[in-house]
């Protein structure tokens, strides 16, 4: 699969927000399943971490983008 590489900060950002919101969904009194928010969070961490890998085979993207790898 091809993703262009202006749409590559976008998904990062969404990624960094998802971690976030669901991070604070752990210590919510509404979440009935504290299981299943962690694998959800798991797997977010894996797919950032898998465009971070790609994306770090580009040096020079990876220069551009790597300000949004930080949450």
């Amino acid at each position: 699969m091809q993703v262009k590489d202006d749409w590559l900060a976008t998904i990062i950002c969404a990624l960094n927000d998802a971690i976030k919101f669901n991070d604070a969904l752990r210590s919510s009194e509404t979440v009935s399943d504290l299981e299943d928010i962690e694998e959800w969070l798991m797997q977010i961490f894996e797919c950032k971490e898998y465009l971070r890998e790609e994306i770090v085979k580009n040096p020079k993207l990876f220069a551009q983008l790597e300000k949004h790898f930080k949450i």
